[in-house]
């Protein structure tokens, strides 16, 4: 609707000071600091926060000015480098008529080698005027075509987004600002959102969660589409994904555009649930946020989809053929567990997590297959090969103080 970025700005900033403009009985400074508290999704996609005198200045300045102060005046001297002598500009000149392929890289350092640059201009500003005068020449845009998935379950597609800031108890008994990741996994035929959880890691014990919450709930995908994420690329992944005879696919490197559904979900989390639902709600904790976001989640998959001119659960139940389900049997439960190799310590432990576990003396100096939930360790199964050893326990020194030792044999 408006093509002039400036004017997009101003009317984010008007979206930011517009709870200011109503009369709600409160301090406007305590108002003002909550929006300063709050993450915000500027017009080109990036989050951040501004702080109190930020939006302070907004408030006030509309307030005074009107509509029009919210819009950011360009610099009349925008597109001069007024920084960089026209000796360095003359020299960038010449190298570049002698040398028209040259990096810019190479440029500056022969600059610096001729010591045109000890009193400036700094590195950056030089790149920015390099740019500027021989932009590098458009690299070949690939093919793009619309596709969708002939089924439900045919294709899953999963990423992972920053999420909002939260309050966490450190240690120390202070509350810092803790970053949270949304992991997602959508249908790729009906855009129905299989799970989508917020967490405060974004690793692979976060995303073999929700890929078992998808699974659980809708089935089992014939191939899952993801990036080159250390997270996707995990041995981990691989191996559930043989396991269930699912393909792995991953986009090329950097091209975020072939994930478009995931991608597109993601600014309509970012626009109507962290700029929308979010900023009225005081959320303290992890749980608050997540029963927060099922309640969004639950609106979305039952909304009508412009694309597919339906909603979600309606295009997942009319689909022309049933995914998969995941038999519940013994080893589906083994299925999504993290799987490790440690050696037994001269004291029958070993670590996992930086938690310390106990098992049979007999297996002292052997290395062992550890199996555990990657949400909850508070006990984990121990193999050698395939044969299964037991189950082990986190450590009780305290406990172990009145066990009698077995003594060696002379």
């Amino acid at each position: 609707m408006f093509e002039d970025p400036n004017e997009k700005m101003a009317y984010f900033r008007y979206m930011v000071i517009s709870p200011l403009l109503s009369d709600d009985g409160r301090l406007r400074k305590t108002r003002i600091q909550e929006l300063a508290e709050n993450c915000w999704t500027l017009p080109c996609g990036r989050i951040r926060q501004f702080s109190y005198k930020t939006i302070a200045d907004w408030f006030y300045n509309y307030n005074k000015h009107g509509f029009e102060s919210l819009v950011t005046t360009p610099r009349s001297d925008r597109g001069e480098h007024r920084c960089i002598p026209d000796e360095v500009c003359e020299a960038i000149d010449i190298l570049i008529k002698q040398h028209p392929n040259m990096k810019n890289c190479n440029i500056i350092r022969l600059l610096e080698q001729k010591g045109l640059l000890e009193n400036g201009p700094s590195q950056s500003s030089l790149y920015r005027y390099l740019k500027r005068i021989r932009p590098e020449l458009a690299r070949p845009v690939s093919e793009r075509r619309a596709f969708e998935a002939p089924h439900a379950g045919d294709l899953y597609q999963t990423d992972i987004m920053y999420g909002p800031k939260l309050p966490l108890l450190c240690p120390d008994g202070r509350y810092r600002q803790q970053d949270t990741y949304l992991v997602a996994i959508i249908d790729d035929y009906s855009r129905l959102i299989c799970h989508a959880e917020f967490f405060l890691k974004q690793d692979i014990m976060s995303y073999i969660h929700t890929l078992e919450q998808a699974i659980r709930k809708y089935g089992i995908p014939n191939r899952i589409y993801c990036d080159n994420g250390q997270v996707f690329l995990s041995p981990q992944i691989k191996r559930i994904g043989a396991q269930i005879g699912t393909r792995i696919i991953h986009t090329k490197v950097r091209d975020a555009a072939a994930k478009g559904k995931i991608e597109r979900w993601f600014l309509t989390v970012r626009n109507r649930f962290l700029n929308g639902m979010l900023p009225g709600n005081k959320v303290k904790t992890l749980e608050q946020l997540n029963d927060l976001f099922n309640i969004f989640v639950s609106e979305y998959n039952q909304r009508v989809h412009s694309s597919i001119d339906s909603t979600p659960l309606q295009r997942w139940l009319q689909s022309p053929q049933i995914p998969r389900l995941l038999k519940e049997d013994i080893h589906s439960a083994d299925l999504f567990m993290l799987e490790i190799e440690r050696k037994v310590k001269k004291d029958g432990t070993f670590s996992v997590n930086n938690t310390l576990f106990e098992t049979n003396y007999a297996y002292v100096g052997k290395k062992v297959r550890i199996r555990y939930n990657s949400q909850d360790i508070s006990k984990v199964y121990v193999y050698s090969g395939k044969e299964f050893l037991g189950v082990s326990f986190p450590l009780n020194r305290q406990g172990n103080n009145h066990v009698p030792r077995q003594q060696e044999k002379e």
